[in-house]
């Protein structure tokens, strides 16, 4: 079968590998999609011996010892959860402390830019009949991390709530608090094709060096991943707002503290994927209508292609990239 080798210096190859076996308690999935991540951009630059991708979709080829149909359509969950520990056993799979390790991140558990992948039969999340195997993607990463942060902080309660950093899981925020209906939103990115997606999800376009002059902002989400982003973000929310940190920086976060974040009561939230308890509820939403998932995606290549899909979703003037794999 095909599978991706990232070799570093963005240079990618697609070998031949033998096709993974099914081992007891595990699936085989004939991948569909992977999703394009911004985590990646790392393996991309430095190369990884593992097949990445960890926002797939697809369909059972084979089970070996669950109850699983062949044809079962699903979107792989990330983290390979044991399913006995406290945090388990209460629906938070996303807080595992006994996890094997993250798909297309942890070896030997190879990832989805590839024709199959193997995973342990708990970490299928089937799909309703209507809803289709590139919106089954956006479940996972884009709507799924996003919406667990909104549920975390209780973003329905915001009325003014801004979302700094516009790739493809901040405009998954910002269709969270619009299905939500919190009445104001604004979003801030460097990019100016991204503050434009943004203002098709009703958030007021803002440049990063007006962000300052935003008053009564009662819920930051911070998704650039950006150390300077966190420090505005904690200086701009006011007194009993919360900041999310959702981003993932790449380097220290050097937190000086000064009157304009010392001096009032705010809250400081990292919130990290989501429980398998809520994919349910995210699937709902688009069968629904609350999110259209056609909105999000700009790009859809073949895995031949892949080193193409990643050279466009690194520029950052794309939306949601795909690579269809089946």
């Amino acid at each position: 079968m095909r599978a991706a080798r990232f070799r570093g210096n963005q240079r990618i190859e697609i070998i031949d590998v033998p096709r993974p076996e099914p081992g007891p308690g595990e699936v085989l999935v004939e991948v569909a999609y992977c999703g394009l991540c911004g985590s990646e951009r790392l393996p991309y630059r430095r190369g990884m011996d593992l097949t990445p991708g960890h926002e797939v979709s697809g369909a059972v080829v084979a089970a070996n010892g669950c109850d699983v149909a062949e044809g079962t359509r699903a979107a792989v969950y990330l983290s390979m959860f044991c399913g006995e520990c406290r945090y388990c056993k209460e629906g938070t799979t996303n807080l595992c402390r006994r996890s094997r390790g993250l798909l297309g991140w942890t070896p030997p558990l190879h990832g989805g830019y590839a024709d199959y992948v193997v995973v342990p039969a708990r970490n299928l999340l089937p799909l309703h009949p209507d809803v289709d195997l590139q919106a089954a993607v956006l479940l996972l990463d884009t709507f799924g991390t996003a919406w667990h942060a909104l549920r975390l902080v209780h973003a329905e309660e915001a009325t003014r709530a801004l979302v700094i950093g516009c790739g493809p899981l901040g405009l998954g925020v910002l269709a969270g608090l619009q299905s939500l209906g919190v009445r104001e939103t604004y979003a801030s990115d460097f990019v100016a094709s991204r503050l434009a997606a943004a203002e098709e999800f009703g958030a007021a376009p803002v440049r990063p060096e007006e962000v300052p002059a935003l008053e009564d902002l009662d819920l930051i989400v911070e998704v650039a991943g950006q150390p300077a982003a966190l420090t505005q973000a904690v200086n701009v929310i006011a007194p009993r707002g919360t900041v999310v940190m959702l981003g993932e920086p790449r380097e220290d976060w050097p937190f000086h503290p000064c009157p304009t974040s010392m001096l009032k009561d705010y809250s400081l939230v990292r919130s990290w994927y989501f429980p398998v308890s809520e994919f349910a509820e995210n699937q709902q939403r688009l069968l629904d209508g609350k999110v259209t998932a056609a909105q999000f995606v700009s790009h859809v290549l073949p895995l031949d292609r892949l080193d193409e899909a990643f050279r466009l979703f690194v520029s950052g003037e794309t939306r949601k990239v795909l690579v269809a794999v089946g």
